[in-house]
Parts: C-alpha cells; sequence; structure tokens
C-alpha cells in the first residue's frame, strides 16, 4: 500500500486545507504526480544532450522499447529525418517499435541470444516457444533471462509460444522505405548470427580434436614443430579460431579494439564451465593473442582479415563478395574517405562483371560502414562495442 510521506500528513492535519474528497483524490494520483514531475524534470536534462546521446541514455537508463510518436518528444526542435536517420545507431526496428541495441546493453555475453530472440520476432507474432528457447537457454542467468525478455515478449504457456509486447502498425504504414532499410539490416545481421553459431561449432570440433590426447600415435604429433616453441602450427589455428569469432560478430575492428574483444572472450570461455578442457584452449588462446605486440598481434590478425589504413575489416572466402569490392576502394582512398552507391556499383560491374541488389548493397554497408550526413559511406572507426 502507498504510504503517505510525513511532510503530507502535516500538511492535511489541517481540515481547511483540503476537504475530503479532494484529499482522497490527490492521494490516489499522487504517485502518478511524482512520476510525471520526475518526467519532466528528466526531459528537461536530456533535452540538453546531443540528440544521439539523449537518444541512447533514454534507451538504456529509462526505457528500451518505444514508439516512434513518443521517441519525437525527446528532440522536439529536430526533424523527422533527423530523428530516424539517428535511430539505427541505437536501436533496432521490430515490427514498428524501437527496441534498445543490444551491443549498448551487453559486452557480448548476452547480446547474440538477445539478438537471435528479436530475429524471430521480425518474422512472426507469436513465435512457437520450441524455436525461441533454444536462445532463451543461451541466457544462462536466469535472473537476466527475466530482465531481457519481461519487456519483449510474453510466454502463454498454454498456447505454447511467446507473443511480442506490442506492434506500431501506424509506424509501418507511415514510413515503408525505412521497414525496407531496417529489413535489409535484419537480413545482414540475420547472416552474421549465423556465421557466429557456425564459427562456434566449428570452434568446438577444432578445439576437441586439438586438445584429445594422440595416445595410439606414435612419434610428434603432425601439428608439433622441432623448436622449443611447441604447437606452432597448432596455436596458429586456434588464434586463427578466436581472432575469427572476433571479426564474426564485428567485421571492422581496430587494433586497440581486437585487444578488447579478445579479453572478453577468453573471460567468456573461462565463465563456461562446460567443456573445460575444450574451451581452456580457447580462452588461453585469446589470452595469448591479447598479450602479444602489436606486431606480432597484427601477423595474426591476417590470417582473418585485410588492414584497410588505421582498422581491419574481415576478409570474404568468395572474392566475387561485395565486401571485397568495398575493401578494394576504401584502400585506394585517403583515410577517412568516403564511397558513393555510384562507385560501389561502378567497381562491381568492372571487378565481378555484374550487377548487385540492394539486398546485398545494404547487407555489406550495415556490416562494415556509416552514412554521412549528405548520403556517402565512411567506413567504421572499428571502436564500436
Amino acid at each position: 500500500m502507498f504510504k503517505i510521506p510525513s511532510f503530507l500528513v502535516i500538511a492535511f492535519s489541517s481540515t481547511s486545507f483540503l476537504d475530503c474528497c479532494h484529499y482522497l483524490n490527490f492521494i490516489m494520483h499522487f504517485e502518478i504526480h511524482v512520476t510525471y514531475l520526475f518526467t519532466c524534470f528528466y526531459n528537461r536534462e536530456m533535452l540538453l544532450l546531443p540528440l544521439e546521446e539523449r537518444l541512447k541514455k533514454w534507451f538504456t537508463e529509462v526505457s528500451g522499447v518505444n514508439r516512434f510518436d513518443a521517441l519525437k518528444d525527446l528532440a522536439p526542435t529536430c526533424s523527422e529525418v533527423e530523428i530516424l536517420k539517428m535511430l539505427p545507431e541505437c536501436a533496432y526496428l521490430v515490427r514498428g517499435l524501437w527496441v534498445c541495441k543490444s551491443s549498448l546493453l551487453f559486452d557480448g555475453v548476452y547480446s547474440g541470444p538477445m539478438d537471435r530472440i528479436l530475429l524471430e520476432f521480425t518474422k512472426r507474432d507469436p513465435v512457437p516457444s520450441n524455436i525461441l528457447e533454444p536462445f532463451i537457454n543461451l541466457i544462462g542467468n536466469r535472473a537476466m533471462r527475466d530482465w531481457i525478455l519481461s519487456p519483449l515478449c510474453k510466454r502463454r504457456q498454454i498456447l505454447k509460444d511467446h507473443k511480442f509486447i506490442s506492434a506500431d502498425l501506424s509506424f509501418i504504414k507511415r514510413y515503408p522505405h525505412i521497414v525496407n532499410e531496417q529489413e535489409c539490416a535484419w537480413s545482414a545481421r540475420e547472416t552474421t548470427l549465423r556465421e557466429s553459431l557456425e564459427m562456434s561449432t566449428t570452434l568446438a570440433k577444432k578445439t576437441m580434436n586439438s586438445t584429445r590426447p594422440n595416445v595410439a600415435s606414435k612419434g610428434p604429433h603432425s601439428n608439433m614443430s622441432k623448436g622449443r616453441d611447441g604447437p606452432s602450427q597448432g596455436s596458429d589455428d586456434l588464434a586463427r579460431s578466436v581472432l575469427g569469432t572476433v571479426f564474426t560478430a564485428n567485421k571492422v575492428r581496430s587494433m586497440q579494439a581486437v585487444v578488447r574483444d579478445l579479453r572478453q572472450l577468453a573471460a567468456k570461455y573461462a565463465s563456461n564451465r562446460k567443456d573445460g578442457s575444450k574451451l581452456q584452449a580457447l580462452c588461453n588462446a585469446a589470452k595469448n593473442c591479447a598479450s602479444l605486440p602489436h606486431d606480432e598481434l597484427n601477423r595474426k590478425i591476417h590470417l582473418v582479415a585485410v588492414p584497410v589504413h588505421s582498422v581491419f575489416v574481415a576478409k570474404h572466402e568468395d572474392k566475387r563478395a561485395l565486401r571485397n569490392i568495398f575493401i578494394l576502394l576504401f584502400r585506394h582512398k585517403e583515410p577517412n574517405g568516403t564511397l558513393t552507391k555510384q562507385e560501389v556499383v561502378a567497381a562491381a560491374a568492372k571487378h565481378i562483371k555484374r550487377e548487385i541488389t540492394d539486398r546485398e548493397y545494404h547487407q555489406v554497408v550495415t556490416e562494415i560502414c556509416i552514412s554521412t550526413e549528405d548520403g556517402h559511406l565512411l567506413l567504421k572507426n572499428g571502436d564500436e562495442p
């Protein structure tokens, strides 16, 4: 039950202050008044911040799921175009609602499962529990699981499904071009999430093979060198694996970000108690890579990524992939140089002899670029969380 503050008890002790009806009405709505006053004060403080910082603060500290019309109140002096341009930097569009990016909330341990859950809701609503629960179970901490899911969806036990919290059909009707852009972004994100899952499966198999004792074999293992450094080829394989995981999650990384990601990856492997012997090798590999001198780490990064000025961009195995065209063009630009879509289309026609689709174009743009105010493409700085 709501407790009346002591200063109100003193104030209301005078019968001339309020009559009984007004007294009861005030008490019933006191919490609403306080919440409203707090929100007004909070909004006033928020308006002093730059738009991007304002939106990120709102999504991470106030409400993680928002309608666009509500977000417009945070930027009364900005146009809808400006807000819509900034929103994808801090939120995903799911069924017309803007949901806080997982990367703003987590360092990486829970962001993958959260993204997979949101991805399923972009495809259908409700989502059958047997499809969603494998991703929910990846969030090992029960309290964290409830914290992530409660703003997003509700579990319906009788129907054996999960229902998304709501939908904003008016936004979908009013801004079909934004919906289309976000669909392309989700398509790119789905590819990245799938690659991450496949990479994790491959890592587990490789690590199991590399850590399995080879009792029956005679003589040194084929991956063992005769030098004192031990399994040089094996260590390169593990380095390739952990660095591959880093660049699967983020296609563009700076040297500083690679070191940070490797340390976080080592901590993640160390905290996983399942298959300890398998993950220990990966944990050690990530720690070792993170502690290497930059020139040596640079050599190992070249196993999975291409240097472009001051950052590294993940390699693509298919030489005819559009990402390689972007890499080629950016390497021929000055640092912080920009591209236009026309340049990309022309280069694709010249080098890979084919037209590119909007879907693959937006996928690469989402993975490695940010858009400038004039619509040009700038390579990411590689320091994104």
